[in-house]
């Protein structure tokens, strides 16, 4: 009992916040457009910096945001921004605070600073340029997710529609920002490795369990794999339009949901493009296991 006691007390130091100030410098906009879609501009919070860029108040604006261990260049942007960019002619704006994120529990403390660093840059936009929080979409991966969400409360006005791919689960049970519905005119989850990396319970207006939500066909019991899988599933949904889409089976609850055991009525779709203003309820899909992924 002694060493189990110890081992919790361990863990708990592991992943406890340990966050710092971050400076100016430690969350860059990296901006992508249909212009410069493989080699971004970097951006800062300032009416110069954004004026002597590639960025177009006449299109609309995605912000992407890395988990920890990750950067503008990783795998996560790899496939959202390219979908982004491949399927509209919008800004993308992909977030890079890795310097304040190296480890799990350094991003988990420095999570909050980058969500108002974020939403200091869409309120400067919208003071000094009328280009309102309206024009956005904020999509997040693990501590990402969250930070959308801090994001989103910070704005001065709605942001229209998050969405959080598999959002983190260790440190966010109690933690006061965590992800929630008012966060967004439409919060939208992926929950890809519940109760394991990702966060288990329903946090959004819109909740999607594919395959049970823990693990995701043909990674058997890989959570890694399975998180990649839930940012690559939301990248088939923006570039597969008009295509297969993953529809939504409506469940009347979480166990439900996770027992792949829902009856409802086959009424959502997760990601793609389209507005779901009003959407509500918790739902699963089954996928494909190779690309394409969607099976509705």
């Amino acid at each position: 009992m002694v060493s189990i006691a110890k081992c919790v007390v361990l863990l708990c130091a592991a992943v406890a916040a340990s966050g710092f100030e971050l400076g100016e410098l430690d969350v860059i906009f990296h901006l992508f457009t249909r212009t410069n879609p493989t080699v971004s501009q970097p951006l800062v919070p300032s009416v110069n910096s954004i004026m002597a860029s590639l960025f177009s108040p006449a299109r609309r604006t995605v912000i992407t945001i890395h988990s920890h261990a990750d950067a503008v260049t990783g795998n996560f942007n790899a496939f959202v921004v390219n979908a982004h960019l491949n399927a509209e002619d919008v800004n993308v704006l992909a977030i890079d605070w890795s310097p304040g994120a190296g480890m799990y529990s350094q991003g988990l403390g420095n999570a909050v600073q980058c969500g108002e660093r974020i939403a200091q840059f869409i309120n400067l936009l919208s003071s000094t340029f009328g280009y309102g929080p309206n024009n956005y979409r904020l999509v997040g991966v693990g501590l990402g997710g969250h930070i959308a969400g801090i994001a989103g409360d910070r704005t001065v006005g709605e942001v229209p529609h998050i969405i959080a791919i598999d959002p983190s689960l260790v440190g966010w049970t109690h933690h006061p920002d965590i992800l929630k519905p008012s966060n967004a005119g439409l919060v939208e989850v992926l929950h890809a490795t519940a109760g394991l990396l990702g966060y288990d319970l329903p946090l959004g207006d819109l909740d999607f369990y594919p395959n049970g939500g823990t693990f995701q066909n043909s990674c058997a019991g890989d959570v890694t794999c399975s998180h990649i899988l839930g940012y690559a599933f939301y990248a088939e949904s923006v570039t597969a339009e008009g295509g297969s889409r993953f529809v939504g089976t409506a469940c009347e609850s979480y166990e439900q949901a996770i027992s792949n055991s829902c009856s409802g009525e086959k009424d959502a779709v997760f990601g793609g493009l389209a507005d779901k203003s009003g959407q509500t309820g918790i739902y699963h899909f089954f996928t494909n296991f190779s690309p394409p992924f969607a099976q509705g």
